[in-house]
């Protein structure tokens, strides 16, 4: 009598197994048919039944099914809402990488790969998805919000393999840490994408940045080596990379990097004004004075109305007017007719650098450091009028 009743026992749980089995089917013939509703019902049934919940193909269909509610929610609103599903969208995203994941972990146990290119697909789909809320959150300015959603995207983007989401998530990440002062964490993350060759800019930058500031030049120089061996044509790497070796006195490199920056500007025609100016620049910080002036001439000629090439003409003159200023204070007590000299040539470098620096304020006049320096000139040159209304639209600003 027990063997009858166990053998009926074994023939119902049997059935209810291959019901179980069907249920997996079904939702997926539904998910094909747009009933999406019915499709999440069977496979949420399949995905906590014993015969069904540690099976790749269940959670290969539950990932599948979430993704599609995902992506009709995003293309076909009258579809989505025919659903009357509840589940907050970003969360039925999460529930859909969470099952592909683990679709993708029973099958590397057993060493079957059926699903792979499906799941890395699925996964890829939701990946991106999450990397566009995470961002949305990051530009609108919840930087500390940001870092755990990116630090998700991350995991998705590594299980599915898409490099350039996980390089954009982790620079991200880096740019949310330095937003939120947390230095260190954001210098570590710049020093992980550097090693990884990413193509952001930035993280050359605001590494190359922190390293100076920490007065590791030679780090600093290093960072800016490996940014334009990734992306050589990058102008404004190749100016700071310059401007540090005309820093350190390595003449010859820097002469290295100018050169590279006057044949980049030769076969350029949308950016060329930039690159001069920061070629000006770069000259001007090496005592090339006449050659820094032709160049920010020839920006100035292919785009008049700039504030970048005005105001590296008004930095040239007020550098060589504070020069000649401290070559004056610095003589001696008796060298009258040497110090009156060298303060008139003073005041006249100050009185070159005016036009420029005002032509910076009819674009930007909130550009604290113009104002700053037109302040110092001003004050040198007792145009009191001038010095006042500066003054005031400096103490404006501050408070």
């Amino acid at each position: 009598m027990k063997k009858i009743i166990l053998f009926v026992a074994l023939i119902v749980f049997g059935l209810s197994a291959f019901a179980q089995t069907m249920k997996v089917q079904s939702a997926y013939a539904d998910m094909k048919n747009k009933r999406l509703a019915e499709a999440k019902k069977n496979i949420d049934a399949a995905c906590e039944h014993e015969s069904t919940k540690s099976d790749a193909k269940t959670w290969h269909y539950t990932g599948l099914i979430y993704a599609k509610l995902v992506e009709v929610s995003q293309t076909d609103q009258k579809l989505y809402k025919k659903q009357k599903i509840e589940t907050p969208i970003p969360e039925l995203a999460e529930i859909s990488k969470q099952a592909i994941m683990k679709s993708m972990e029973i099958e590397k146990a057993a060493q079957t790969n059926e699903y792979t290119a499906a799941n890395s697909n699925t996964l890829n789909y939701i990946t991106i998805y999450q990397f566009d809320i995470a961002l949305n959150t990051f530009n609108s300015g919840k930087y500390a919000e940001s870092i755990p959603l990116f630090e998700d995207v991350v995991k998705g983007a590594v299980a599915s393999r898409n490099k350039e989401v996980e390089m954009k998530s982790n620079f991200c990440i880096a740019m949310a840490y330095d937003a939120t002062k947390q230095k260190d964490k954001a210098i570590e993350m710049y020093r992980q994408l550097v090693k990884q060759n990413t193509k952001e800019e930035a993280v050359y930058i605001n590494l190359f940045i922190a390293n100076k500031k920490a007065n590791e030049l030679d780090k600093a120089i290093n960072v800016l080596k490996i940014g334009v061996k990734n992306l050589p044509s990058n102008y404004r790497l190749l100016g700071l990379l310059s401007g540090a070796y005309i820093e350190t006195g390595n003449k010859v490199e820097a002469d290295k990097t100018i050169a590279t920056l006057k044949s980049i500007s030769d076969t350029i025609t949308e950016n060329k004004p930039s690159v001069l100016v920061i070629i000006g620049d770069v000259l001007r910080d090496a005592n090339n004075t006449e050659d820094a002036i032709a160049m920010y001439n020839k920006s100035l000629e292919l785009k008049p109305v700039q504030t970048e090439a005005n105001y590296g003409l008004g930095v040239l003159h007020f550098n060589s007017a504070v020069d000649l200023k401290e070559k004056a204070d610095n003589l001696p007590f008796d060298a009258t007719e040497q110090y009156d000299k060298l303060q008139k040539e003073s005041k006249e470098k100050f009185s070159l650098a005016i036009p420029f620096f005002e032509k910076v304020l009819t674009s930007k006049p909130k550009d604290i450091n113009t104002l700053n320096a037109l302040k110092i000139i001003y004050s040198r040159l007792e145009m009191t009028e001038k010095y006042k209304q500066v003054s005031a639209v400096l103490d404006s600003l501050r408070q």
